[in-house]
Protein backbone atom coordinates (compact mmCIF):
# COMPACT_ATOMS: atom_id res chain seq x y z
CA UNK A 1 0.00 0.00 0.00
CA UNK A 2 2.89 2.28 0.73
CA UNK A 3 4.40 2.23 -3.00
CA UNK A 4 0.73 2.27 -4.26
CA UNK A 5 0.71 5.57 -2.43
CA UNK A 6 3.74 6.78 -3.48
CA UNK A 7 3.02 6.09 -7.08
CA UNK A 8 -0.47 7.92 -6.81
CA UNK A 9 0.91 10.91 -5.54
CA UNK A 10 4.25 11.51 -7.52
CA UNK A 11 1.56 10.66 -10.94
CA UNK A 12 -0.55 13.18 -9.50
CA UNK A 13 1.98 15.62 -9.04
CA UNK A 14 3.64 14.60 -12.48
CA UNK A 15 0.24 15.14 -14.24
CA UNK A 16 -0.50 18.69 -12.39
CA UNK A 17 2.68 19.87 -13.61
CA UNK A 18 3.00 18.51 -17.19
CA UNK A 19 -0.69 17.14 -17.96
CA UNK A 20 -1.59 13.89 -18.61
CA UNK A 21 -0.58 13.14 -22.60
CA UNK A 22 2.88 14.65 -21.57
CA UNK A 23 3.39 12.10 -18.79
CA UNK A 24 4.84 8.49 -19.16
CA UNK A 25 5.30 5.22 -17.35
CA UNK A 26 9.14 5.85 -17.22
CA UNK A 27 8.51 9.09 -16.26
CA UNK A 28 6.29 8.56 -13.30
CA UNK A 29 8.48 5.31 -12.38
CA UNK A 30 11.79 7.63 -12.33
CA UNK A 31 10.25 9.86 -9.92
CA UNK A 32 9.11 7.12 -7.57
CA UNK A 33 12.84 5.64 -7.89
CA UNK A 34 11.56 2.08 -9.26
CA UNK A 35 12.07 0.34 -12.04
CA UNK A 36 8.77 0.74 -14.65
CA UNK A 37 8.45 -3.13 -14.45
CA UNK A 38 7.93 -2.88 -10.62
CA UNK A 39 5.44 0.22 -11.92
CA UNK A 40 3.51 -1.83 -14.32
CA UNK A 41 3.25 -4.75 -11.74
CA UNK A 42 0.68 -2.03 -9.87
CA UNK A 43 -0.48 -0.53 -13.00
CA UNK A 44 0.17 -2.33 -16.32
CA UNK A 45 -1.64 1.10 -18.16
CA UNK A 46 -1.77 4.58 -17.67
CA UNK A 47 -5.45 4.80 -17.94
CA UNK A 48 -5.78 2.49 -14.73
CA UNK A 49 -3.26 5.06 -12.88
CA UNK A 50 -5.52 8.20 -13.97
CA UNK A 51 -9.17 6.54 -12.67
CA UNK A 52 -7.93 5.87 -9.48
CA UNK A 53 -6.51 9.35 -9.09
CA UNK A 54 -9.78 10.62 -10.63
CA UNK A 55 -11.17 8.25 -7.69
CA UNK A 56 -9.02 9.60 -5.02
CA UNK A 57 -9.50 12.95 -6.17
CA UNK A 58 -13.80 13.23 -6.27
CA UNK A 59 -13.83 10.96 -3.16
CA UNK A 60 -11.62 14.01 -1.30
CA UNK A 61 -13.56 16.52 -2.89
CA UNK A 62 -17.26 15.12 -1.96
CA UNK A 63 -15.61 14.28 1.69
CA UNK A 64 -14.91 18.04 1.99
CA UNK A 65 -17.83 19.55 0.57
CA UNK A 66 -20.21 17.19 2.63
CA UNK A 67 -18.17 18.22 6.01
CA UNK A 68 -17.35 21.61 5.19
CA UNK A 69 -19.70 23.34 2.93
CA UNK A 70 -22.63 21.99 2.68
CA UNK A 71 -25.18 21.33 5.97
CA UNK A 72 -26.00 17.54 6.00
CA UNK A 73 -29.98 18.81 6.28
CA UNK A 74 -29.70 20.81 2.62
CA UNK A 75 -31.76 19.03 -0.25
CA UNK A 76 -30.15 17.07 -2.96
CA UNK A 77 -30.08 20.11 -5.43
CA UNK A 78 -28.19 22.52 -3.20
CA UNK A 79 -25.72 20.07 -2.21
CA UNK A 80 -24.91 18.94 -6.27
CA UNK A 81 -24.82 22.54 -6.91
CA UNK A 82 -21.67 23.39 -3.92
CA UNK A 83 -20.14 19.85 -5.43
CA UNK A 84 -20.11 21.25 -9.01
CA UNK A 85 -19.19 24.72 -8.01
CA UNK A 86 -16.13 23.60 -6.17
CA UNK A 87 -14.86 21.75 -8.53
CA UNK A 88 -14.95 24.39 -11.13
CA UNK A 89 -13.50 27.00 -8.72
CA UNK A 90 -10.80 25.25 -8.01
CA UNK A 91 -9.77 24.21 -11.70
CA UNK A 92 -10.03 28.28 -12.19
CA UNK A 93 -7.27 29.01 -9.57
CA UNK A 94 -4.98 25.81 -10.08
CA UNK A 95 -3.69 25.05 -13.06
CA UNK A 96 -2.50 21.86 -12.50
CA UNK A 97 -5.62 21.01 -10.95
CA UNK A 98 -7.12 22.27 -13.84
CA UNK A 99 -5.16 20.53 -15.69
CA UNK A 100 -6.41 16.83 -13.89
CA UNK A 101 -10.23 18.35 -13.79
CA UNK A 102 -10.17 18.78 -17.68
CA UNK A 103 -8.82 15.05 -18.15
CA UNK A 104 -11.83 13.89 -16.19
CA UNK A 105 -13.94 16.33 -18.22
CA UNK A 106 -12.49 15.17 -21.79
CA UNK A 107 -12.35 11.06 -21.27
CA UNK A 108 -15.58 8.71 -21.36
CA UNK A 109 -13.89 6.37 -19.26
CA UNK A 110 -12.75 8.91 -16.01
CA UNK A 111 -16.76 11.05 -17.14
CA UNK A 112 -18.47 7.31 -16.71
CA UNK A 113 -16.39 7.07 -13.29
CA UNK A 114 -17.44 10.31 -12.06
CA UNK A 115 -20.88 10.31 -13.30
CA UNK A 116 -21.02 6.78 -11.24
CA UNK A 117 -19.02 7.77 -8.53
CA UNK A 118 -21.72 10.73 -7.89
CA UNK A 119 -24.65 8.39 -7.71
CA UNK A 120 -22.87 6.10 -4.95
CA UNK A 121 -22.31 9.37 -3.32
CA UNK A 122 -26.13 10.59 -3.15
CA UNK A 123 -27.16 7.12 -1.89
CA UNK A 124 -24.74 6.67 0.72
CA UNK A 125 -25.28 9.86 1.87
CA UNK A 126 -29.06 9.12 1.91
CA UNK A 127 -29.54 12.30 -0.32
CA UNK A 128 -32.86 10.30 -1.99
CA UNK A 129 -34.61 8.56 0.30
CA UNK A 130 -37.76 10.80 0.34
CA UNK A 131 -38.08 10.30 -3.46
CA UNK A 132 -40.22 7.57 -5.62
CA UNK A 133 -38.19 4.75 -7.31
CA UNK A 134 -39.01 6.64 -10.64
CA UNK A 135 -37.87 9.86 -9.36
CA UNK A 136 -35.08 7.98 -8.07
CA UNK A 137 -34.06 6.51 -11.57
CA UNK A 138 -34.51 9.71 -13.18
CA UNK A 139 -32.00 11.31 -10.93
CA UNK A 140 -29.93 9.17 -11.58
CA UNK A 141 -30.06 9.23 -15.31
CA UNK A 142 -30.15 13.05 -15.04
CA UNK A 143 -26.76 13.15 -12.75
CA UNK A 144 -24.96 11.09 -15.71
CA UNK A 145 -26.24 13.66 -18.17
CA UNK A 146 -25.33 17.06 -16.51
CA UNK A 147 -21.87 14.89 -15.38
CA UNK A 148 -21.20 15.23 -19.53
CA UNK A 149 -22.89 18.60 -20.06
CA UNK A 150 -21.59 20.21 -17.46
CA UNK A 151 -17.78 18.72 -18.28
CA UNK A 152 -18.20 20.35 -22.02
CA UNK A 153 -19.00 23.48 -20.32
CA UNK A 154 -16.27 23.61 -18.18
CA UNK A 155 -13.76 22.72 -20.95
CA UNK A 156 -15.62 25.85 -22.91
CA UNK A 157 -15.64 28.21 -20.30
CA UNK A 158 -13.59 30.64 -21.57
CA UNK A 159 -15.29 30.77 -25.02
CA UNK A 160 -18.59 30.79 -23.18
CA UNK A 161 -17.28 33.63 -20.64
CA UNK A 162 -18.96 31.06 -18.04
CA UNK A 163 -17.70 31.39 -14.15
CA UNK A 164 -18.23 28.46 -12.15
CA UNK A 165 -21.16 29.08 -10.44
CA UNK A 166 -23.06 30.17 -14.09
CA UNK A 167 -21.55 25.96 -14.87
CA UNK A 168 -23.13 25.07 -11.32
CA UNK A 169 -26.52 26.32 -12.00
CA UNK A 170 -26.62 25.21 -15.64
CA UNK A 171 -26.36 21.38 -14.14
CA UNK A 172 -28.14 21.73 -11.16
CA UNK A 173 -31.35 23.39 -13.45
CA UNK A 174 -30.96 20.87 -15.75
CA UNK A 175 -31.51 18.41 -13.33
CA UNK A 176 -34.57 19.55 -11.75
CA UNK A 177 -36.17 21.06 -14.39
CA UNK A 178 -35.28 18.89 -17.35
CA UNK A 179 -35.31 15.15 -15.13
CA UNK A 180 -37.29 16.19 -12.16
CA UNK A 181 -39.88 18.34 -13.43
CA UNK A 182 -39.77 21.23 -11.18
CA UNK A 183 -41.30 24.70 -11.89
CA UNK A 184 -38.98 27.68 -11.90
CA UNK A 185 -39.27 28.88 -8.89
CA UNK A 186 -38.80 26.18 -7.33
CA UNK A 187 -35.17 25.25 -9.14
CA UNK A 188 -34.78 29.68 -8.27
CA UNK A 189 -35.06 28.56 -4.46
CA UNK A 190 -32.35 25.46 -4.86
CA UNK A 191 -29.99 28.19 -6.79
CA UNK A 192 -30.76 31.13 -4.28
CA UNK A 193 -29.78 28.65 -1.40
CA UNK A 194 -26.70 27.08 -3.30
CA UNK A 195 -25.58 30.63 -3.73
CA UNK A 196 -25.60 31.24 0.06
CA UNK A 197 -23.68 28.23 0.73
CA UNK A 198 -21.01 28.60 -1.38
CA UNK A 199 -20.64 32.10 -0.81
CA UNK A 200 -19.65 30.54 2.78
CA UNK A 201 -17.05 27.82 1.38
CA UNK A 202 -13.64 27.80 2.21
CA UNK A 203 -12.14 26.88 -0.79
CA UNK A 204 -8.68 27.20 0.16
CA UNK A 205 -9.20 24.34 3.10
CA UNK A 206 -10.53 21.94 0.40
CA UNK A 207 -7.55 22.95 -2.23
CA UNK A 208 -5.10 21.59 1.04
CA UNK A 209 -7.07 18.67 1.40
CA UNK A 210 -6.55 17.82 -2.43
CA UNK A 211 -2.74 19.15 -2.07
CA UNK A 212 -2.30 16.05 0.82
CA UNK A 213 -5.12 13.36 -0.33
CA UNK A 214 -2.00 11.18 -0.71
CA UNK A 215 0.08 11.78 2.79
CA UNK A 216 0.06 8.90 5.20
CA UNK A 217 -2.73 7.81 6.87
CA UNK A 218 -5.14 8.63 4.38
CA UNK A 219 -7.41 6.47 2.41
CA UNK A 220 -6.76 5.68 -0.63
CA UNK A 221 -9.31 4.50 -2.85
CA UNK A 222 -10.13 2.52 -6.32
Amino acid sequence: MKRRRIILDNTFKLIREYGIDNVSLQMIAEKSEISKSLLQSYYPHKQKLTTDIMHNLFNTLWDEVYTNVVDQKQNLFTQVKAFCYIIGSLGIRDNGLDQVIRQAFSDNTTLDTWSQMLNSWITERNLISEFTPDQIDNIRSGISFIAAGGGRLYLKRKSHSLNPEEIADFMTSTLMGVFMNYDASEIKKVLDEGHQVIRNADIGSIHFAIDHMFDEGKEIYS
